[in-house]
């Protein structure tokens, strides 16, 4: 009777192996994933600008207001200057009074195309008015209505370039400004930097009528 039992009990254990070793081998084996075969230990060929200096890059924007040239003055660009918030248009007009733009009696290229209609125009003075609050240089232009010499004149300037640099808050102005005096010819260049706080506009550094403070 034990023998019998053995017997059974070996038979029972053998099936429970057989049946195991059966369905492991029918069993479908594991995906491999095939992501680590895009891994490349050799660098890319391409040098990538860092994520940091790209960001910073794109927090600057450019304006040409007036485009170098060897000439004088220099070309008005009118598609730039349409593209300006009202603190840049502002800064535009008052530079617009701090140098010539092609100016004729009273008529000068900048001041038209700011859409602000002649020189030293109410339109003109209210927005630098506005912008540039107990500013020295603003306060001196407005009383003299913006008055630029024309360029036919023994006395003149006139802007060669004229260029906005924004990022963020602080606004930089790159520009050649050629001026002539009885036959001599100098010339004032930038950059010149302001910082726009609020609805006021600060003078920060500036190169032309550095002594107005």
């Amino acid at each position: 009777m034990k023998s019998t039992m053995r017997f059974q009990l070996l038979t029972f254990a053998i099936c429970i192996v057989m049946i195991f070793l059966c369905s492991k081998k029918d069993r479908p084996e594991k995906a491999v994933s095939h992501y680590s075969d895009s891994i490349t230990m050799t660098p890319p060929e391409k040098d990538h600008t860092p994520v940091e200096e790209t960001e910073e890059l794109a927090k600057t924007e450019t304006y040409r207001l007036i485009t170098g040239s060897q000439d004088t003055p220099g070309k008005i660009n009118a598609d730039d200057i349409a593209k300006l918030t009202e603190p840049l248009k502002a800064i535009a007009a008052l530079y617009s009074g701090l140098g010539g733009s092609g100016c004729e009696e009273d008529s000068c290229g900048l001041t038209a195309a700011l859409g602000l209609g002649k020189q030293g125009s109410q339109a003109q003075k209210n927005l630098v008015r506005k912008w540039f609050r107990k500013d020295a240089a603003a306060e001196q232009l407005i009383k003299q209505d913006f008055y630029q010499a024309p360029n036919s004149s023994s006395d003149f300037s006139d802007f060669r370039s004229l260029a906005f640099r924004q990022k963020g808050d602080t606004v930089t102005v790159d520009y050649n400004l050629m001026t002539y005096s009885h036959g001599e010819t100098g010339y004032i260049m930038g950059p010149d930097r302001f910082v726009i706080k609020g609805n006021t506009i600060k003078t920060l550094h500036r190169n032309i009528w550095k002594d107005v403070r």
